[in-house]
């Protein structure tokens, strides 16, 4: 871009004496110079923070320091004692000029020990962070060995202000668990799901399995182990995600609502607030200047997800797809969607990012531009349905009809480097009420044509300026997306408490000297053939919207702080009433599902909780016996409670049993071995699948300002049902509210959503009226 300015500010002519004349625009150099230094600021500032966090936990004062020292010393040593030792490891010192030996002989030895110092401190570190006896403590207490522990983790590591990848060589892989206790795990968790004949066969076929083919997979996931640094991320990735051929809309992505607040009704003020948050947010990002998260203010978390927030694409493949990252330096643009129409909309003007008015400028300018080009065919507009098909088909035609033209490769080409895609949907979404379950099938698949499913994340602004998220989960799992959504919220409303965000009009607030350039419209060719395919995909699109059967509680009864008060975990406590919700719903116990995030670990992911246990069916049997005493009901709860929480935390440790049962299989197809034993673990089905949703990640989200009860709050987001007979639920916990997010499709004559939310309701107050007494539950997490 500077060398295209450069062309336009300088112009050289002969003049008619034939001397040569330089013309020379000052303004534009002025930019031309100004936008040098944004770059050579950013490359500076991403440069320094690579250096720092290579030499993590060392510092570049510390290295001095030391090099000083040992300077210092060489003088001041009879005989040069530093220069005589280190010739004997240093032959060529010798040929150095006699001036320079001794100096040299001190850095050189100065430089060793400081790396030595330092990977040592960094072992040390990642030894102590590897311990996570810390995740068993209860909550409000904390034994002398626990502080002593935080203690040395503070000190090894150093007072310095950490930057975003500034921990990750010091995390520890994820830890490989045997056989037998996997195979132990797996079979306490299906106890209550079987008869006991079906018990027996499973222990028999476990047996087997552990003296047999699972030890010679163990060795091989063993030498895989030993290659990674995450032995599950990598398969994870591959085979749960890349190689679905099944459509991604609905199967695999998932949605993030607005936030409940006041804003602006502008829907082009709220789309270039929303971008230009997000623009900054990303610049953060490529520099490496986002905080990293911490438990405690202590314990980092990976933040490897985050590499992938920005740029990516998942790319159709044939057999596999795969994730498309382009670098920050190519992807500094959105791409906008209007009504099937896309556009090219540059992040920044002279080496700054354009501004909320400016790109508010031009976001109306495509609205305004809507009811131009009606001649476009209406397949022309359809084609974000493709991306919401069977993955093969899509790849068909992005082959056939796409890279084969010029025009077409290149309009995808700017769709997959953008770094976001903005959709300007038409409709006025309510965000409570009985319409929020609306809004939430928006959220999750539009109209079947209006989000384009193969990019990272997709922002959708409504005409009354709500917005939501749509999400691909291949790339990284909700928590970062959150994160994302939390970073919009807390900066708009704190923009809004400061006066400076939206005017009395609604418009945005800020500086506008950008010339106005209207986004460049990317434009398609397809013959009747494509058009064809590409009707042929909505409708296939749409039948796999009418199926879809979601329903969004907003629990307002009671919410985080009034599960607090039943001393218990609240993540527990909703696991227990959903057990609850769904034997009343159903009538039996299902295989459930609730993720748990392994990022204690490098490059981790998720691990599987089992919430259904042994412990949990007594109690849900006991909260349906009318001649069971309330008594005993809060004891089997305490029990239950208690079990689900030591499986979370060993879920977070890395003792889960699911994850170490995929790889194992995995190895299994590559051996081409058949096990009964793996057969019969990964063939059930997840018939309740949860996950909650974090409301609050940074130290500097606005939830944490919050000043009483419904200010504001998220109704979090949701995901469609992993079983065709199952449910899907997801959960977010404010203070004084609690949202689930419930799919299940209509096709299915067993499951509806609205009924088990209604069951979910019931039990939700049965448990809290359990708990409402002077007998308290057990202690929280």
């Amino acid at each position: 871009m500077a060398e295209a300015r450069l062309a336009v500010a300088f112009r050289l002519q002969v003049n008619d004496d034939g001397n040569l004349e330089v013309n020379l625009d000052r303004t534009l150099v002025y930019h031309v110079l100004l936008s040098v230094v944004y770059s050579a600021v950013k490359r500076v500032t991403y440069t320094r923070n690579v250096i720092l966090r290579t030499i993590y936990p060392g510092s570049v004062w510390t290295l001095l320091a030391l090099l000083l020292a040992f300077y210092v010393a060489q003088h001041l040593t009879p005989d040069q004692l530093i220069l005589s030792v280190w010739k004997s490891y240093v032959p060529g010192l010798s040929y150095l000029p006699e001036a320079v030996q001794g100096p040299t002989a001190a850095l050189l030895l100065g430089a060793s020990v400081w790396t030595v110092a330092v990977l040592i401190q960094r072992y040390a570190l990642l030894l102590m962070l590897s311990y996570k006896g810390f995740l068993y403590v209860p909550h409000g207490k904390s034994p002398l060995h626990i502080r002593a522990w935080f203690f040395l983790v503070r000190m090894l590591e150093g007072p310095i202000t950490p930057t975003m990848y500034t921990y990750q060589s010091t995390l520890p892989c994820l830890p490989l668990p045997s056989v037998r206790g996997t195979c132990e795990r797996y079979l306490k968790s299906v106890r209550h799901l079987v008869s006991t004949e079906r018990y027996k066969e499973l222990e028999k076929m476990a047996g087997e399995f552990q003296g047999g083919l699972g030890a010679r997979i163990q060795r091989y996931l063993w030498l895989w182990w030993l290659c990674n640094k995450n032995y599950v991320s990598n398969w994870w990735i591959k085979y749960v995600y890349l190689r679905g051929r099944s459509p991604i809309m609905i199967n695999s992505n998932y949605y993030i609502l607005d936030l409940v607040a006041k804003h602006t009704t502008c829907q082009a003020a709220r789309a270039s607030q929303v971008i230009n948050i997000v623009a900054r947010y990303k610049d953060k990002l490529d520099n490496e200047l986002i905080d990293p998260i911490m438990i405690r203010d202590t314990i980092p978390l990976c933040m490897d997800q985050y590499k992938r927030t920005f740029g990516t694409t998942r790319r159709p493949g044939h057999e596999e797809d795969s994730l498309v990252h382009v670098p920050a330096s190519q992807s500094q643009h959105v791409v906008i969607m209007r009504h099937g129409r896309f556009y090219e909309l540059p992040l920044k003007w002279n080496g700054r990012l354009l501004t909320p008015p400016e790109l508010e400028e031009r976001v109306q300018h495509i609205l305004d531009e809507d009811h131009l080009d009606q001649d476009v065919p209406v397949s022309h507009l359809h084609l974000p349905a493709m991306t919401g098909v069977k993955r093969k088909t899509w790849a068909e035609f992005r082959e056939t009809h796409m890279l084969t033209n010029r025009n077409n490769a290149h309009a995808l080409e700017r769709i997959d480097s953008a770094a976001f895609i903005v959709v300007l949907d038409d409709g006025e979404p309510e965000i409570i009420g009985e319409k929020l379950s609306e809004f939430g099938h928006q959220g999750l698949h539009g109209s079947g044509c209006s989000r384009w499913f193969d990019k990272s994340i997709v922002f959708t602004v409504y005409t009354n300026a709500r917005f939501h998220i749509t999400a691909e989960h291949a790339w990284a799992d909700a928590p970062v997306v959150a994160h994302v959504s939390e970073v919009i919220y807390t900066n708009e409303q704190k923009m809004q408490l400061q006066g400076n965000c939206y005017d009395a009009d609604g418009h945005a607030i800020g500086e506008k000297s950008a010339p106005l350039r209207p986004p460049q419209r990317l434009h398609w060719e397809f013959n009747a053939a494509a058009g064809k395919v590409i009707e042929t995909a909505l409708v296939d699109a749409r039948k796999l919207i009418a199926d879809l059967d979601l329903f969004i509680l907003d629990h307002n009864s009671f919410g985080k702080d009034g599960i607090k008060k039943c001393r218990t975990s609240p993540d527990a406590f909703i696991q227990m009433a959903l057990q609850l919700a769904y034997y009343r719903d159903i009538g039996h116990f299902s295989l459930t599902y609730e993720a748990s995030m392994t990022r204690l670990y490098c490059k981790g992911r998720t691990e599987t909780v089992r919430p259904g246990t042994v412990e949990s069916s007594a109690f849900v049997h006991a909260m349906l016996d009318a001649s069971t005493t309330a008594d005993k009901r809060r004891a089997l709860l305490n029990r239950a409670v208690e079990v689900h929480q030591d499986n979370y935390r060993n879920a977070m440790a890395g003792k889960g049993a699911d994850r170490h049962l995929f790889t194992m299989y995995v190895v299994s197809q590559y051996l081409k071995e058949k096990s009964p034993f793996l057969d019969a673990v990964l063939g059930e089905p997840w018939r309740l699948s949860t996950s909650q949703t974090p409301e609050s990640q940074t130290k500097q989200s606005i939830f944490l300002l919050r000043k009483g009860p419904g200010e504001f709050y998220s109704p979090g987001g949701g995901f469609g049902p992993v079983a065709d007979d199952g449910y899907g639920v997801s959960y977010i916990l404010s203070n004084d509210r609690i949202f689930f997010h419930i799919s299940s499709k209509h096709s299915a004559p067993v499951t509806s959503s609205q009924r088990f939310a209604e069951n979910i309701q019931r039990a939700m107050s049965e448990v809290r009226a359990l708990c409402d007494t002077k007998a308290a539950p057990s202690k929280p997490q």
